[in-house]
């Protein structure tokens, strides 16, 4: 692999062994990859940090590479961790289990993070950061976390591979990552186009279509696809559904994605919107659910706007119902209406920063959660959990109503 004078010399340890150990992590994968050489990046974005996840030998490998001088040398973000870090029992009420121990491990962790000098945003939505918005198109960066890798690239036009949380970590450390795979013009180029027929989709329709696509992909490179995704939850949702059950890192979404798509792709594929509605009837509710869960990625303060509308003069809801979101959003929610926390939270819903039920220790096998989140339902069923799939709108009237 070639590589820069500067590079060269991180190698040699001129700039500490933290980050020339981080190098050479990236140049080996980039070796075994058969990339050429290393790519600036202008972001970098680490999954994986929930104690829930990575557990001690996790927290430890952090604290040591903070306690050897290791920072992060471009702007970086991080996901979610395993509960609200500025009110760890807010879960519990919806039948979480955070005990003293994992308090004491996920604090561990960002201890160590905070003293890399990551951004402790703590979500998986960094896409929504208006920083992170502000990048150039066509600039490459590190970022774990399936649904943000789908979203930069197709959305924000950004390059990235769908690299693990230790490998975004090392970019970040380094601020570089090996030039390969979606960085590269000719790998962002679909040849295959999904035709989606049929009306504006909601977000548990954008999630199966997701999924189908996921499934049915030939080939590494991206899916075309001529979807009407509009509406920004059900983009953020089709995008999350293409992630967890693939391992496509990139959709050119017609309309959408500012890369202009080929004129001619080499295959086109048909789905219709009884295709959609028969995957979903996979996943509908059948039975009133302990939990209805919305934020799986991070709800945007609109969502949670959007909720409170179809729960109005409803009293309070029969099922516990969970909205997770960022600190960011939090505080654009309170910024816009300043009540809308309180009133919620009288109707009986519980509102979490910082975390997601799928990196928490919730519920447990046989546990009924009703969520809009293909993501959700893919990870949670995985749990043993009972996982059924909704729009908000269907998801408002259970909440209310029952099934």
């Amino acid at each position: 692999m070639y590589l820069t004078r500067e590079e060269e010399r991180i190698l040699a340890g001129e700039e500490g062994e933290a980050k020339a150990e981080a190098l050479r992590i990236i140049v080996k994968v980039g070796e075994a990859l058969g990339a050429e050489r290393l790519v600036p990046i202008a972001h970098a974005h680490v999954s994986g940090i929930s104690y829930g996840t990575i557990g001690d030998h996790g927290a430890s490998l952090l604290e040591d590479l903070a306690s050897r001088g290791a920072r992060v040398a471009v702007p970086t973000t991080v996901n979610p961790v395993g509960y609200d870090a500025e009110d760890p029992g807010v879960l519990e009420k919806a039948g979480a289990r955070i005990t003293p121990e994992f308090v004491k491990g996920q604090s561990r962790i960002l201890g160590a993070l905070r003293r890399m000098g990551a951004d402790l945003t703590l979500t998986c939505t960094p896409y929504y950061i208006p920083e992170v918005r502000g990048i150039p198109a066509g600039s490459s960066v590190a970022w774990g976390e399936s649904n943000a890798i789908l979203y930069a690239n197709s959305v924000l036009g950004l390059r990235t591979n769908r690299e693990g949380g230790p490998l975004a970590l090392m970019a970040a450390l380094t601020g570089r990552t090996y030039y390969w795979g979606m960085h590269l013009d000719q790998e962002r180029v679909p040849q295959i186009l999904y035709n989606v027929e049929g009306g504006i989709l909601d977000e548990a329709r954008a999630g199966v279509l997701g999924e189908i696509i996921a499934t049915s992909h030939k080939g590494h490179r991206p899916p075309l696809v001529n979807a009407r995704l509009r509406d920004e939850i059900a983009l953020r949702e089709f995008l999350a559904a293409l992630g967890a059950a693939g391992s496509l890192a990139m959709a050119h979404i017609q309309g959408v994605t500012p890369e202009k798509p080929p004129e001619k792709p080499e295959e086109r594929i048909t789905i219709s919107a009884k295709d959609l509605e028969e995957r979903l009837d996979k996943y509908r509710p059948t039975g009133t659910p302990d939990v209805i869960f919305i934020g799986c990625p991070h709800a945007q303060a609109s969502d949670v706007e959007r909720l409170a509308r179809l729960l109005r003069g409803a009293g309070r809801v029969r099922a516990r119902v969970v909205v997770t979101l960022s600190k960011r959003e939090y505080s654009r929610l309170l910024a816009n209406n300043p009540r809308i926390i309180g009133d919620l939270s009288r109707m009986g819903v519980i509102i979490a920063r910082d975390t997601c039920l799928i990196v928490s220790p919730f519920g447990q096998p046989g546990t009924r959660v009703a969520t809009n989140s293909y993501k959700a339902l893919f990870y949670l069923s995985k749990r043993g959990m009972k996982v059924s799939l909704a729009p908000l709108k269907d998801l408002a009237r259970i909440a209310v109503e029952g099934v």
